[in-house]
């Protein structure tokens, strides 16, 4: 489970200025290039106690590999995270979410199961990557990384596997990600398959001064990180969080949600359930051109929104989702006082998109990702509206990654029936984004629209 700023800023740079990203390492750290190891190193790379890695004669035991509870490293506790920062003045967004099912992997040391972590990033809102990480904690706290799957997307397509490495296949070995006990001055190698995939990491303080999204503290841990071509990240973790900060040279991210896995389910303040609701009545109004109540429904927006703040600050509701949801709403106010009628149905589906993350807050029992999928649809639907297919295979890979997401649940729900029509849907959709058929994929688009609907009732 890494936060791969590094892959963002090259993506960025890559592509700018249309910044929409494919996978590499930051040219923009300006550190010199390392002599790239050559021997692959059969074992596992253990750290032993005093700190220091080697080749470990024998493995380490894993009795309860996916109750992974390490104090900086607590997957098993962790249901998903946000990361957001800056790159210049392109955003940077980090997800990770903890996916239900495990994965047995076969090496050298026998079959372990791991943990299943996605991992998914954006500049400036564009996919540029998705990954699965694999992770399993051995019995002496040790949390071991055993391989990737890794995805790295240009305008909304594959691009290429760059990153990829699994346990057990051409000599990789699974390798500390996070010791158990940890002080300045330990090494150790996360990744270490020399030509494929390299990086040490050196803890370099135990008393960083870092900020949680419960306030700022100063016992966290620095790590400093050297990747296979010599350029170098930070990462900070805290106790109970893991990684709350990552930079790197003209680039950060910070942690702004966690929800833990055994959170119960809230209650979404009625101001937001307004909002969101304004928000769709407005996009299916908008286009008839009846901005009379086009706009009577904005300003009942903007009381809601005038509503929530008081409680959004006493739910603890990370400060950049505020601020997204206001700037959504002055760029609704100002399309719609325009009477544009395409620019208000984009910035209404704007901020129905940050009115999901701040669904989010609160840990509902229709999950957040739900209405993610319903803004993704439709915003798939504006995309073919807008002669914008780049942009529609974007949201339509966005649409699947989320899908991975939900699909346990509706699984869990004893609703196969309606997961099966809304897979059937996103091939019709991929099918006619590959043909360019518009009229094909507007009616797919909506149509998922409401087998989203239909997903939503199953909770």
């Amino acid at each position: 489970m890494r936060y791969r700023i590094s892959i963002i800023v090259f993506a960025m740079l890559a592509f700018a200025p249309a910044l929409t990203a494919c996978g590499g390492k930051a040219a923009a750290i300006n550190t010199p290039a390392q002599s790239q190891p050559t021997a692959t190193i059969a074992n596992p790379t253990h750290v032993g106690s005093d700190g220091q890695t080697g080749d470990s004669a024998s493995f380490p035991t894993f009795s309860s590999p996916t109750n992974i509870t390490n104090l900086f490293f607590p997957v098993s506790s962790i249901g998903q995270t946000v990361l957001l920062g800056q790159e210049g003045g392109a955003s940077l967004r980090v997800e990770t979410t903890l996916l239900p099912d495990t994965k047995a992997i076969v090496w050298q040391g026998g079959q372990t199961e791991v943990r299943v972590v996605q991992y998914v990033a954006y500049a400036d809102d564009k996919l540029v990557e998705i990954a699965y990480d694999y992770l399993a904690q051995a019995d002496d706290g040790d949390v071991y990384y055993f391989g990737e799957d890794v995805t790295n997307y240009e305008n909304g397509q594959a691009a290429n596997h760059d990153g990829s490495w699994l346990a057990g296949k051409d000599g990789a070995p699974p390798a500390v990600i996070m010791p158990a006990h940890l002080e300045a001055g330990m090494i150790f190698n996360p990744e270490n398959l020399p030509g494929v995939v390299f990086e040490t990491d050196e803890v370099m303080s135990a008393l960083e001064k870092t900020t949680t999204p419960k306030g700022p503290i100063n016992d966290g841990v620095l790590i400093k990180e050297t990747l296979m071509d010599g350029s170098i990240e930070y990462k900070v973790y805290a106790a109970g969080y893991g990684v709350v900060e990552e930079r790197a040279e003209g680039a950060q991210v910070n942690l702004v949600l966690l929800n833990q896995t055994n959170a119960a389910p809230g209650v979404v303040p009625g101001a937001l359930q307004t909002i969101e609701a304004q928000a769709e009545d407005i996009i299916d109004i908008a286009p008839v051109g009846d901005w009379a109540k086009v706009s009577a429904n904005v300003a009942a927006t903007v009381e809601a929104w005038k509503a929530y703040q008081t409680q959004a600050t006493q739910d603890g509701a990370p400060r950049a989702f505020q601020d997204a949801l206001a700037s959504a709403l002055d760029r609704l106010q100002t399309a719609s006082t325009a009477k544009d009628s395409a620019a208000t149905m984009q910035a209404a589906n704007n901020l129905s998109a940050t009115v999901v993350d701040l669904f989010n807050v609160y840990h509902p029992s229709v999950p957040a990702d739900i209405g993610r999928l319903d803004v993704l649809e439709r915003q798939i639907f504006l995309d073919v509206a807008a002669s914008n297919l780049t942009a529609a295979a974007d949201n339509l890979a966005k649409v699947n990654m989320v899908w991975v997401r939900v699909r346990p649940s509706i699984l869990a729900h004893n609703s196969a029936g309606v997961a099966t029509q809304f897979e059937a849907s996103l091939t019709a959709q991929a099918n006619a984004l590959e043909e360019k058929d518009v009229n094909t994929l507007t009616a797919e688009a909506k149509n998922g629209l409401e087998i989203v609907d239909a997903l939503e009732k199953v909770y």
